[in-house]
């Protein structure tokens, strides 16, 4: 018969494995928790570099290690193979899949919490409309998949967050040294600043747990899945993206998956969150941050083009200008009739019908019914323009979070007075702007007072409004010399969150972002 200490003795011998394998000096491991395309392969570049350390992919996965409860890692022969090489840290890269349908995304993907807490597990996470980016750009197309892995990563952090951590691709890129350093504190590495650049050949310090996976890595690279890496030497914070989300894609992943991203950051964005907080007045940009202003008059101006295209008569002597042509004089009439920022105060219909007069003059269209043309191009455009409005995703539910917390909404723009009250209207948001700022109406562009003007009309100081729009040089330039906060609306970059003074502040590339940073503070543990 087992005494108490007897059975303790036996019930603790379950984790003893554990214990061996992390905390003896001999060789400890380290777990980094992921989905595919997260930067995880980045990781073990970095760690690559560590003398002390040996990195290796699915020690827990491959080899039915672990897949009946048993999971004894010093039996691993990749942990012995790290011991041999008198590696006192093995880290090993632990991924969910991509493929719902064979049961990838959704499994206990580490044995017990036990194997949590002693392997300093390390949570790393992308912005997910990036990572679904990439996992299309190799043929990965389930969305379900990625809200799965998502939350189940997401889940499994936030249940072991008191002994794991969290951090972000997007922290890691755009502040290597202070997020490698925070990974490296919690993992007891040392430091150096030799991490943060890439002598060694990619994959040359890997371990392996097969020839298949060896052959992954250092020969097969399957899909391209290690072109970017293998084609720097450090962290680059510079890679494109590729583009490929439609809006409807965006939309759906940042609804269900932008809070959860945000709130990997936990307290190590609070400061941005209370600078947000403490402001009155919101200012926004309206073309292309509130709507997708380039895709609506892009569609109205092509309604154009085919029309003069398809209506003009070849004769011998004339020959019916394409609608590329077109186009491209078209961008050159624009570049010389908006420099002014519209702010002569003409009406929308007036800007129109010089820009298409032009357009007609320099195609030789011109006839005795010119204004029987103007007036259906004024009406095709106008038409094409109202079918082809959409807001940008998230930008309803920013509004209405932001009405709900008393805050004041103003929209400040570069535009016809008429035409952008007209734009809000058809939007289906005039109801929740509060006041309307043009440079039509006060007669100065961004570049040349227009921000000072407003909070002169408003009568608040800088420190009071943060301005959000999706250009540097019209947007937060001219909003930061007056002093006002500033959000870039990068749609097509990175999330960046940091302190401005200390970085290069504050951008994100969704509306739904936005509103997660006039979070409340959470009140569940979840920190930094």
């Amino acid at each position: 018969m087992l005494t108490h200490h007897d059975s303790t003795k036996a019930s603790n011998q379950t984790i003893d494995p554990w214990i061996d394998a992390c905390r003896k000096p001999q060789t400890r491991i380290r777990i980094l928790a992921a989905i595919p395309r997260s930067g995880s392969t980045l990781i073990m570049q970095v760690f690559g570099e560590a003398p002390e350390c040996a990195v290796t992919s699915r020690l827990v996965l491959m080899g039915n290690y672990g897949v009946h409860g048993d999971f004894h890692p010093t039996s691993h022969p990749v942990y012995q193979e790290a011991v041999s090489g008198r590696k006192s840290i093995l880290i090993s890269k632990e991924e969910l899949g991509h493929d719902c349908s064979k049961g990838e995304c959704d499994y206990n993907f580490f044995p017990d919490a036990a194997s949590i807490e002693h392997t300093k597990a390390a949570f790393l996470f992308r912005d997910p409309i990036r990572i679904f980016d990439s996992w299309k750009a190799v043929g990965w197309t389930d969305v379900q998949s990625l809200l799965i892995a998502y939350r189940k990563l997401f889940n499994t952090w936030a249940a072991n967050q008191q002994s794991a951590i969290a951090f972000t691709y997007e922290e890691m890129i755009n502040q290597p040294e202070v997020t490698i350093a925070r990974l490296c504190r919690h993992w007891d590495i040392n430091f150096s600043q030799q991490l943060l650049s890439f002598k060694h050949p990619f994959g040359n310090g890997f371990l392996f747990s097969s020839d298949r996976e060896r052959r992954i890595y250092t020969t097969d690279n399957p899909l391209g899945l290690f072109n970017t890496i293998q084609s720097n030497t450090s962290i680059n914070a510079n890679i494109k993206n590729h583009g490929l989300l439609t809006t409807a894609e965006k939309d759906l992943i940042e609804r269900n998956l932008s809070g959860l991203y945000m709130a990997t950051y936990g307290d190590r964005i609070q400061s941005i969150k209370d600078a947000l907080s403490s402001r009155t007045h919101f200012g926004f940009d309206l073309d292309d941050t509130l709507h997708s202003f380039r895709k609506a008059s892009g569609a109205a101006s092509a309604a154009v083009f085919e029309h003069l295209a398809s209506a003009t008569t070849s004769t011998p002597t004339k020959t019916p200008p394409t609608i590329e042509e077109l186009k491209t004089t078209y961008t050159e009439i624009l570049s010389r009739t908006t420099s002014t920022a519209f702010a002569d105060g003409k009406t929308s219909t007036e800007y129109r019908k010089d820009r298409f007069t032009a357009l007609m003059q320099a195609h030789n269209l011109n006839s005795p019914n010119n204004e029987e043309t103007l007036s259906h191009l004024l009406t095709l455009y106008k038409h094409t323009l109202q079918a082809s409005l959409s807001l940008k995703p998230g930008a309803a539910h920013l509004l209405s979070k932001l009405k709900s917390l008393g805050k004041t909404i103003v929209v400040i723009t570069e535009g016809p007075e008429d035409a952008q009250r007209w734009t809000l209207e058809q939007l289906g948001i005039a109801e929740k702007i509060d006041v309307l700022m043009t440079s039509n109406a006060i007669g100065k562009s961004k570049t040349e007072g227009l921000f000072g003007e407003v909070l002169g009309r408003l009568g608040i100081a800088a420190e009071k409004m943060v301005v959000v729009g999706d250009s540097v040089a019209r947007d937060v330039e001219p909003a930061k010399a007056e002093g006002i906060l500033t959000v870039l609306y990068d749609e097509g970059g990175s999330v960046r969150l940091e302190v401005e003074g200390e970085g290069e502040g504050v951008s994100v590339n969704s509306l739904w972002k936005l509103g997660e940073l006039l979070s409340e503070r959470r009140d569940d543990g979840i920190g930094g």
